[in-house]
């Protein structure tokens, strides 16, 4: 009896196990395809037209939830004597984010990271010029510069008397055109997918890890119930 209870408990196991690894792998599959969905739904909105800077959003207003990401164009001239530059920000390729004031029709300036550069050194284009590029929140961190106008960020509240015009509570990150002339090319955030992209795919994948579940807590219920467990060939002759 206790070997025929082995086999069968052995038996069982087996096909609870190959249950299992399937359903574990479907699940990892519809998370692979929910990853996949977020990625290319983050490229589409990094891919958008570009709009005017003031129709995301005014010198006066807080960043917009909506606005990470954003492809913008904005118009003005650089104010080359506020230039500032900024060790450590994400994206730069080299030492020093060269991030340059664009002043713009409303008088209110814009922060430009127009690339990055090995030194706290840079040339500024004059005249107008027509930005595009990445509009980004301002960072969390970063304090006012020092003597050679060198930060660790781009906190706005912290520049105020770095650049003395109206900031715009965020920046922008140059992607083209004669802002970037000179400089190594800064790499703009990837913007943050919608929550929902995908989301049915996610939700399958957890599905189909609760199946596994299911399945190794019926296995349980099977082999370590003594009635079930115990029904098998009655007694011969």
């Amino acid at each position: 009896m206790s070997r025929y209870l082995s086999s069968r408990a052995l038996a069982l196991g087996l096909v609870a196990v190959v249950l299992m690894a399937a359903m574990v792998t479907l699940g990892l599959w519809q998370l692979g395809a929910y990853d996949d969905r977020q990625a290319s739904d983050a490229a589409s909105q990094a891919g958008r037209r570009p709009v005017p800077l003031d129709d995301v959003m005014g010198p006066d207003d807080g960043f917009p939830s909506d606005g990470v990401g954003r492809p913008v164009t904005v118009t003005g001239e650089f104010l080359a004597a506020e230039q500032l530059y900024v060790e450590g920000l994400p994206g730069s390729q080299g030492r020093y984010a060269v991030v340059t004031p664009l002043l713009t029709d409303n008088g209110a300036a814009v922060l430009v990271v127009r690339g990055s550069s090995g030194e706290a050194s840079a040339d500024v284009p004059t005249g107008d010029i027509e930005v595009r590029g990445s509009l980004q929140p301002p960072t969390a961190d970063g304090g006012p510069v020092d003597d050679a106008r060198v930060t660790d960020g781009l906190r706005v509240s912290a520049l105020v008397e770095a650049v003395r015009r109206d900031l715009y509570g965020g920046y922008v990150v140059a992607s083209e055109g004669a802002a970037t002339a000179g400089l190594t090319p800064a790499v703009a955030p990837t913007p943050d997918p919608s929550r929902w992209a995908g989301i049915r795919n996610l939700l399958y994948a957890f599905q189909w890890w609760l199946f596994a579940g299911f399945v190794a807590f019926m296995w349980w219920r099977v082999v370590g119930d003594p009635d079930t467990a115990g029904a098998g060939p009655g007694p011969v002759g």
